[in-house]
């Protein structure tokens, strides 16, 4: 089943009124600055991303897995739409001005980090690769057993909790959470193209903290990301090895 088949979900106005309700419940908090709502939100799609991955993976496998795989990410899809909806919503208000154009899809280099991230983490912890098909089985019914209960909303999860309220207000009329974050447009990361080791030199050079992200890898083109830190501060697309160079 692909990544988008997971956002396929039946209950829209149900979800949309199970968030907002909890949201109520919610006790007041001030009002958040900028930066804590960023910081909620970016979370918010790490933690969508993380669990796309696990029931994405879980389902490959088949059998009773997929099943249960597919159940428990149809309850968690419609616990959490809004939420999530209205996450990145303000995230890519908040990106709005570190995005660029590539193949007509407007992308933020850091959102595309950020699903590469949260993927890699769902993986990691599944480790399937690293076992027999039994194990493969038994690794997954394990973790599906544990989203249950309290563990499905993402609004309980104290790096979000205090924000909830405040997020929902972002929630767009559509809910439409195919691919979030949609400025990662679908993008996870590639092979390191002809063009990577010179940029990621250039890159190593001025900062201490370097890291050179492949966004696509089709030549004759390319896109790459340099980052110092956790931020991007440049993008760079290429064709045919000659390359442009934008500063965020």
């Amino acid at each position: 089943m692909s990544n988008k088949n997971y956002f396929h979900f039946y209950a829209l106005s149900a979800a949309f009124s199970t968030a907002l309700l909890s949201g109520c419940a919610t006790q007041p908090v001030p009002a958040a600055d900028a930066t804590d709502l960023t910081k909620a939100a970016t979370h918010t799609l790490s933690e969508t991303v993380y669990f796309s991955t696990l029931f994405s993976t879980c389902m490959a496998l088949g059998g009773d897995t997929e099943l249960d795989a597919i159940d428990i990410q149809q309850t968690w899809i419609n616990t959490n739409a809004a939420l999530i909806a209205a996450a990145d919503s303000y995230y890519s208000q908040q990106q709005a001005n570190r995005t660029f154009t590539y193949n007509k899809q407007v992308l933020a280099p850091e959102a595309i980090r950020l699903a590469l991230d949260a993927r890699a983490r769902a993986t990691k912890e599944l480790a399937l690769t690293q076992r027999s098909p039994a194990n493969q089985q038994k690794t997954c019914q394990f973790r599906l057993a544990q989203i249950k209960g309290d563990k499905i909303p993402l609004a309980n999860d104290p790096l979000i909790a205090p924000y909830q309220t405040e997020l929902l207000t972002h929630t767009p009329l559509d809910l439409n959470i195919t691919d979030a974050p949609q400025l990662a447009g679908g993008f996870y990361g590639a092979n390191q193209g002809t063009s990577y080791f010179n940029i990621a030199k250039a890159n190593e050079a001025s900062c201490a903290d370097a890291y050179t992200l492949t966004i696509a890898n089709q030549w004759p083109q390319e896109a790459y990301s340099n980052f110092c830190g956790e931020k991007a501060v440049s993008i760079i697309t290429c064709e045919w090895g000659k390359c442009e160079t934008k500063k965020l």
